[in-house]
C-alpha cells in the first residue's frame, strides 16, 4: 500500500519554513475501506476501540494487536455508512494490518479495498486562532478534539483542537495544489506537531514491537476496558489491572543536524556510565530542531540525563506531555 497522488517535485518545494497555520500533504499516510455487513462486528474483535461509540459525527483512535497484545498498527476510524468505515494510518501500519485482517475476515462477511488510488490525505496545524481561519478557507468550521465533519466527498477529523486530519478525492487534491491560495508546508511541520502533541504512529520498525500503554493509548481514549474481548486484549487489560506496564512514550527534543531512524537506541546516564533505556517511535528535524518520540522507563524524569545512542554528543532534553498518563 502506497499513496501516489502527490509528485516527488511537488513535495521538494513545499518548505518547513511555515511557522502560521498550514495545510500538509501526508502522502506516507493511507487509507483501507473496510465494509460489508459484518464490518463493524469483524473490527471489533481486532481493535482495542469500541466501535459502538462511532458516529456519523467523531471517529475513533485505536489499535490493532496481536494475541501477545502487541500492535500491528495504530489509527482513526470513521464510518462512512453503517458497515462502512474508512481506517486512516500510516502505509507501513496500515499494510500490516490489512494483511491481518484479510487474512482472518475470510471467515465474515468483511471486504477490504486499499484507498490509495482514492484519497488523498492532508495535515492541518498551527495556533488555534489560525487553524480556524484556515479551516473556514477550506469551507469547514472548527471542531473539538474527536469530532469529525464531513463536507461533500471530504473527511475532516480533529485530533486536537489545532490539529487535524483531512481526507479529500486525488481531484481536490490536485485542484489545492494547483491553486497556490493555500499555505502548504512540507510533511515535517505536521510531523512536528504531531510529536508534540505526544501522539505517534508505527513504522516497520516498532511494528509487533509494543503493547499500546507504552504509547501512551489509554491517555488518548484508543483503548475501552469494557467493551468485552478483542484481539489481544488479555495482555492489554493486564498492563492496566496489574500494573505490568513498566515504559511510557515520552517527548524528547535536542538541538542536531541528523534525524535517527525509528528503532534507534536511547541511552540513560548511571553515575558515569550510560546504559540502553529506550527506543526511537518517531523522528523529525525542522531547522536543525531534532523532535522525538520514545519510549522510556514510565519512572523517566526532568533530571534523567538522556542522549541518542548514535550520537553521544547529542543530549535530549524532555518535554511535559499535553495529557495525563493513568
Amino acid at each position: 500500500m502506497q499513496s501516489s497522488w502527490i509528485h516527488a517535485e511537488q513535495l521538494a518545494h513545499l518548505s518547513n519554513q511555515q511557522s502560521a497555520a498550514c495545510i500538509v500533504p501526508l502522502p506516507g499516510f493511507d487509507v483501507l475501506r473496510v465494509h460489508g455487513p459484518d464490518a463493524e462486528k469483524y473490527l471489533q474483535s481486532q481493535t482495542t476501540c469500541d466501535l459502538r461509540r462511532l458516529t456519523p459525527d467523531n471517529f475513533l483512535r485505536g489499535a490493532h494487536c496481536d494475541a501477545k497484545g502487541k500492535m500491528w498498527s495504530v489509527f482513526h476510524l470513521l464510518q462512512q455508512r453503517s458497515n462502512d468505515l474508512l481506517v486512516v494510518a500510516y502505509r507501513d501500519e496500515l499494510a500490516a494490518s490489512f494483511a491481518q485482517w484479510q487474512k482472518f475476515g475470510v471467515f465474515s462477511k468483511v471486504s477490504f479495498e486499499p484507498g490509495q488510488q482514492q484519497w488523498a490525505v492532508f495535515g492541518i496545524t498551527g495556533a488555534e486562532a489560525e487553524v480556524k481561519q484556515l479551516l473556514q478557507q477550506l469551507g469547514f468550521t472548527a471542531l473539538s478534539s474527536g469530532q469529525r465533519q464531513q463536507q461533500q466527498a471530504m473527511h475532516l477529523l480533529a485530533l486536537t483542537d489545532d490539529h487535524y486530519l483531512l481526507l479529500c478525492s486525488h481531484q481536490q487534491a490536485h485542484q489545492w495544489l494547483n491553486d497556490g491560495s493555500l499555505p502548504f508546508a512540507a510533511p515535517t511541520r505536521w510531523l512536528q506537531a504531531h510529536i508534540q502533541h505526544g501522539f505517534c504512529y508505527l513504522e516497520q520498525e516498532s511494528i509487533g514491537q509494543y503493547v499500546p500503554q507504552m504509547l501512551n493509548l489509554q491517555a488518548q481514549d484508543a483503548i475501552s476496558f469494557d467493551k468485552g474481548c478483542y484481539l489481544g486484549q488479555e495482555m492489554v487489560a493486564r498492563m492496566k489491572y496489574l500494573g505490568k506496564n513498566k515504559r511510557a512514550a515520552y517527548i524528547l527534543s535536542a538541538t542536531a543536524n541528523s534525524t535517527p531512524v525509528a528503532g534507534s537506541d536511547i541511552e540513560m546516564q548511571l553515575d558515569t556510565n550510560w546504559r540502553r533505556a529506550g527506543q526511537v517511535i518517531n523522528a523529525v528535524n525542522v531547522n536543525q530542531q531534532l523532535w522525538l518520540l520514545a519510549v522510556l522507563p514510565n519512572d523517566t524524569t526532568a533530571n534523567t540525563q538522556l542522549r541518542l545512542a548514535t550520537e553521544p554528543e547529542t543530549l535530549l532534553e524532555l518535554h511535559p506531555l499535553p495529557y495525563t498518563l493513568q
